[in-house]
């Protein structure tokens, strides 16, 4: 009998000690965006959509390298506008970019999407073979629209030839210099006489 209410004791004060744990914990371990007397800090959270690791310029000074699906936090940032880049790894090409303008002592966000697409509208009135600087991407059916996926930087040169005799329907070039998505609708061309 009073071995089982030394045990009990034990159980209540082991469970005493994990709730005062429980409740300090947050206390301690975390910070607060803004505080009533202004003591609190800026932070940035930076999270990467794009598929690839890229490496975080904050007003021209790496700050870190991103893998994909990850997000990192720049603590303690000052008040005023920062420009934020992000780069493929080792290399000078921008991907994104953004301005934030820190105005407050709390949390800001900034999220890196998914590389460009390029969405292709058939709307020529036959089947066509579509294809991205020399390169076949897919066949696309009248009224019919797909998707040209992650397309790099750079000026892409899209061409469409007819399946039936492969000859060329129409072509375009599209400068792709932003992390947004592009388009292009293929239309048949009517000469009026």
């Amino acid at each position: 009998m009073r071995l089982e209410k030394e045990s009990r004791r034990w159980r209540g004060a082991i469970r005493l000690v994990g709730l005062i744990g429980i409740l300090i914990l947050p206390l301690v371990t975390c910070k607060s965006p803004t505080s009533p007397n202004g003591q609190g800090e800026a932070d940035i959270i930076v999270s990467n959509e794009y598929g690839e690791t890229l490496d975080i310029y904050m007003d021209g000074s790496f700050k870190f390298s991103l893998r994909h699906k990850n997000s990192i936090e720049i603590d303690n940032v000052s008040l005023g506008e920062h420009e934020l880049e992000a780069k493929i790894v080792g290399e000078e090409t921008v991907v994104d970019s953004e301005t934030i303008s820190v105005e407050d002592k709390t949390k800001y966000t900034w999220t890196i999407e998914d590389p460009p697409d390029i969405n292709v509208t058939n709307n020529f009135g036959t089947s066509l073979k579509i294809y991205m600087d020399g390169n076949y991407q897919f066949d696309l059916v009248d009224k019919e629209n797909r998707w040209i996926i992650d397309v790099p930087y750079g000026e892409r040169f899209l061409k469409a030839m007819r399946t039936s005799d492969e000859k060329e329907a129409a072509s375009t070039t599209i400068k792709v210099d932003d992390n947004a998505d592009y388009s292009w609708t293929i239309v048949k061309i009517s000469v009026v006489f």
